[in-house]
């Protein structure tokens, strides 16, 4: 790879990654209760931790975060901590409906979702990606390592380990065309 290249590569993933849509979610969501389901539950009022196995599906709202299994902890303040992973057969996964006349969605997966209530925020690692769509139309597509997505904001912060391997993004147009993102590599 040239050395222009090398340098450019890394600004331009730079610049996506802090890349983020004039659009908000529901600002209802965050004085929603949370409703946990899972096939299997564990709950230590002590420590206020709650351990979820087996089809963990989780509601807040219009957000929706499932997985194989969960951690939820609750801090002195009532503020909730969530970590979902998935399993071989499934990557833990979230939607959430933005504010917007026409309804869209923002989608996501991952190895490893953690959800901070009290900044609003959820980290998505391992083949971690977000999807934001309106129906089952595409907007605009992030695929990185590690994903750091402010769930009001819809602020987006990305980083991938390897400089072979960067994080990418498609912007569609705002016609309906359908697009996928390419393998990168040569």
């Amino acid at each position: 790879m040239p050395l222009l290249d090398r340098l450019l590569l890394p600004l331009f993933c730079l610049l996506l990654a802090f890349y983020h849509p004039l659009v908000f979610a529901l600002k209802t969501d965050t004085n929603q209760a949370t409703k946990l389901s899972s096939d299997r539950a564990d709950f230590n009022d002590v420590t206020q931790e709650y351990i979820l196995t087996g089809h963990v599906v989780i509601i807040k709202g219009s957000i929706v975060i499932k997985g194989a299994k969960a951690v939820v902890t609750v801090d002195p303040e009532g503020y909730q901590q969530i970590t979902v992973v998935g399993n071989a057969d499934q990557l833990a996964s979230f939607t959430q409906q933005l504010d917007k006349p026409d309804p869209e969605f923002m989608d996501g997966e991952g190895d490893l979702i953690f959800y901070e209530a009290k900044k609003n925020q959820l980290l998505l690692s391992g083949q971690a990606y977000t999807n934001r769509r309106k129906g089952l139309q595409s907007i605009d597509k992030l695929v990185a390592d590690k994903i750091n997505y402010d769930l009001y904001t819809e602020e987006y912060s990305a980083v991938s380990k390897e400089l072979n391997k960067p994080t990418r993004t498609v912007l569609a147009p705002r016609k309906n065309t359908k697009f996928e993102l390419q393998n990168t590599k040569k």
